[in-house]
Formats: C-alpha cells, sequence, structure tokens
C-alpha cells in the first residue's frame, strides 16, 4: 500500500495526472501499449521530455488518430468550413465534434471499453468510479439523464486514455491513502460550445465541491473535469501533515503559465504525522 502526495500548484489535468503517476511508477513503456490493451483503435500513446520553468519531465502525449485525420484534411484544403466552424479554446474537448461518428461514445460505450480491456479488475473499477463522477456531474449541469447526455466532455479519446492510464497506475502503485494542497484552478472566463463559461467551468465546480480550491495569479483554466475527477476518486485529506518523500514525479501541461505548469506527485513514506494545529485563544 502506498501513500501519495500531490500539489497542484499549477492546477490539475488527465494528463498531467498521468504524466506524473507514470513518473512515480517508471511506468512509459507499459502505458504506451494502453490503446492495444483496451482495443481503443482510435488513440496512441507517445512519451515526450518536456522543460517547464526549468523543469525537466516526461509527458505522456496522447495522439487522438480522429483529430490528425481531420487535420490533414484540413491542411490539404478539404473539409474546412466543417472543421473550422467548432473551432474553440476549451482545451478539455479536443476537436471531438468533427471525429467519425464511433468516437462520440456515451458513458455506457466507455464503460464497456473498459469492460473489455486486457487491464485488472482493480484498475476497470477505478476507472468506471472516476468516469461515472464525471458523468454525473455533467448530467447535473446540463440537467440530463446519466445514460442520454452526449458527454462531450470526456467521450474524446485523451479523455478516455488519461482516465483508464490514471486507473491503471492508481491500482499498480497500490495507492491506499491520499493527502492534497489546495487546488489552483485559475480564473476568468473559456469559451466552450455552450458559450462563455466561468473558470472553473461548472462540471469542474461541481467535482470540486467540498475541496479547498483558489484561483491563482494567472488568468485562464487550470483545472478539467478530468483532473479534478482523479482527484476527488482518491478521496484525499487536506490537512497539514509532516511528511517524508519516498520519491518525487512531475506532471506537465499542455500549456505554459509564468508558474512552472507541473503538478508535483510524492510517494510517501509510510508514517505520516498530523502537524499540531495552534492553540485557540
Amino acid at each position: 500500500m502506498s501513500t501519495l502526495y500531490i500539489e497542484p500548484f499549477s492546477g490539475l489535468a488527465g494528463d498531467m495526472l498521468l504524466s506524473g503517476l507514470c513518473g512515480l511508477a517508471n511506468y512509459y513503456e507499459e502505458i504506451v501499449k494502453l490503446p492495444d490493451l483496451i482495443h481503443l483503435s482510435d488513440g496512441k500513446v507517445e512519451i515526450d521530455t518536456v522543460t517547464k520553468n526549468g523543469i525537466v519531465c516526461k509527458y505522456v502525449r496522447i495522439i487522438d488518430l480522429n483529430q490528425q485525420h481531420s487535420d490533414k484534411l484540413d491542411q490539404t484544403g478539404h473539409d474546412k468550413i466543417h472543421t473550422h466552424e467548432h473551432n474553440h479554446d476549451h482545451h478539455h474537448h479536443h476537436g471531438e465534434h468533427h471525429h467519425p461518428p464511433h468516437a462520440h461514445r456515451h458513458l455506457k460505450e466507455i464503460l464497456q471499453i473498459i469492460d473489455k480491456g486486457h487491464i485488472s479488475e482493480g484498475a476497470k473499477a477505478i476507472a468506471k468510479e472516476i468516469f461515472t463522477i464525471v458523468g454525473k456531474s455533467e448530467a447535473k449541469i446540463h440537467d440530463m439523464d446519466l445514460d442520454k447526455i452526449h458527454f462531450h466532455e470526456i467521450s474524446a479519446v485523451d479523455s478516455i486514455l488519461d482516465i483508464v492510464g490514471c486507473a491503471v497506475l492508481i491500482d499498480h502503485l497500490e495507492i491506499s491513502k491520499t493527502y492534497c494542497d489546495a487546488i489552483c484552478t485559475g480564473f476568468g472566463m473559456v469559451k466552450t460550445q455552450h458559450g462563455l463559461l466561468p473558470v472553473p467551468a461548472p462540471a469542474t465546480a461541481d467535482i470540486l465541491l467540498g475541496m479547498p480550491t483558489y484561483p491563482g495569479d494567472e488568468e485562464g483554466e487550470s483545472v478539467t473535469p478530468t483532473g479534478a475527477a482523479i482527484v476527488k476518486y482518491l478521496n484525499p485529506e487536506f490537512s497539514s501533515v509532516d511528511i517524508r518523500r519516498q520519491k518525487i514525479a512531475y506532471g506537465p501541461g499542455k500549456k505554459d503559465f509564468v508558474r512552472p505548469n507541473v503538478v508535483r506527485l510524492s510517494l510517501l513514506e509510510e508514517e505520516v504525522k498530523k502537524k499540531a494545529q495552534p492553540h485557540q485563544h
């Protein structure tokens, strides 16, 4: 059993957590095989080395082959209207609106993909729970049935591989206890298919209910529904503790901020002592 400590001082996204967990477990070779293990023919995983404010770390890059195909069409001048009319900046959607129909997956289909995958039963259970966390929040915000919701936000290939990958690693590392610092959400507005929305986006804000957050000092979206749901699944304790780190890894994000856009993950020694709280006078 392992104890995890999360420092989300630049926010949280699924790819950041996946990259950091891969670093803790040195699991890069295995994670590259994940699309084949879950029979996700439109996904691919590559490992990049990136530098964030001088911190060199490995980034688990998810390639959506549907998106790649669409970009090629765009570059050749074909289908331009179709691909451009849905452009927006909300990075959690990744252009899934112009994917082939089979990439438009609902929760039920995603759960079936997980069930049929060649991953551990523990990882399957974790992945399904994380997807359900996101699904319930999306359904609540859009006032729709969980089964009927279009599920744009997490039906994309990158979200599936981020969540299933994190589930595989949480199971592999046998994480049984998690501590977390307050989460930096960013602030301002973000463009989505629904128009401008406040940061954190409504579904993300719903998932983060009960967790300590702060806006930070840089405008933009720092937390995605996927990142928030993975942390919610881990059910972290947000309390001051004395820690001894055994291992540290950094999970970089796609964007660049003034601060280093990484999440720092640590595996802790077994004994964690709570810091004494100051007496109230």
